[in-house]
């Protein structure tokens, strides 16, 4: 009998362990910083794609109004030179997987870049819309802001960011940030071997109807060639409760670690950049 309690406690303990676990994974402050890592990525994947379509602006001497345009396997950029030298390009997706980038990102519709300068440049600012832009079926909207405020520095701005997944909820960010441009800076035709550490704040509303705000305590680092995060800490506090997310080490993967109440619990993200 005793026996035979012990291995009675004993399925009792691991069937409570295993049910703890599955809480764990469907905690909704879970879900909160899951989303709040998908709304970083998408807009990190955007921004890494129209860093790679201004490098080729042209120079200033070239005629205004000139018109090129670029046609790929479901990408199409049509570029326009204006009088005082800026450049406007606007892109249409039909079913677009960047070769080069997120293989699990699939895009659709327009977006709209313009471009005065160049990153390298003294001066230098890109403004981008959207035009029924979705990312995995996912609308995007908002205006995406970057200026160039000192050598490898740029701050970047959001204003009425939101995202509409499938199920119709939404997902609202506005954000201001410093864009550091850690790497890469001496081969500005090449945007693929690019680093960039992001600072900064925002805020929202996420898909439950709850205000949040997202605080980058240690800096979020951004390598090209990886689709996720790999290092940096936020904390979001959301209806007064406070939770942070570490990226970790520097090491590529889809893993971070969630902080709340003193307890940490690994996690997968559910997108990359």
């Amino acid at each position: 009998m005793r026996k035979i309690s012990f291995l009675m406690l004993a399925s009792v303990a691991m069937l409570f362990a295993s049910c703890e676990k599955d809480s764990e994974s469907t905690d909704p402050l879970v879900t909160t910083i899951q989303e709040d890592d998908l709304a970083t990525n998408y807009n990190d994947e955007i921004e890494n794609e129209a860093d790679e379509l201004s490098v080729d602006q042209p120079a200033r001497a070239m005629a205004a109004n000139a018109m090129l345009g670029t046609t790929e396997n479901g990408r199409t950029v049509v570029k326009v030179v204006n009088n005082d030298g800026s450049v406007i390009k606007t892109v249409t997706y039909t079913n677009w997987i960047n070769p080069q980038g997120n293989q699990n990102i699939v895009k659709n519709g327009k977006i709209v870049i313009t471009i005065v300068g160049t990153p390298s440049a003294e001066a230098y600012t890109r403004t981008i819309t959207f035009d029924n832009f979705t990312i995995n079926g996912a609308k995007i909207e908002g205006t995406r802001v970057i200026t160039k405020t000192a050598q490898y520095q740029f701050t970047a701005t959001c204003d009425n960011g939101k995202i509409t997944f499938a199920d119709g909820k939404t997902y609202t960010r506005s954000y201001t940030r410093t864009r550091t441009w850690m790497d890469g800076y001496a081969t500005p035709l090449n945007v693929w071997d690019d680093i960039f550490e992001i600072t900064g704040t925002a805020n929202g509303i996420n898909r439950n109807g709850n205000a949040y705000t997202h605080s980058i305590v240690n800096p979020l680092r951004i390598v090209r060639t990886c689709k996720y995060i790999v290092s940096g800490t936020i904390t979001v506090v959301v209806n007064d409760k406070s939770l942070s997310l570490d990226y970790g080490a520097g090491t590529c993967d889809n893993l971070a670690t969630i902080t709340y109440n003193g307890k940490s619990t690994e996690i997968k993200l559910r997108g990359g950049k």
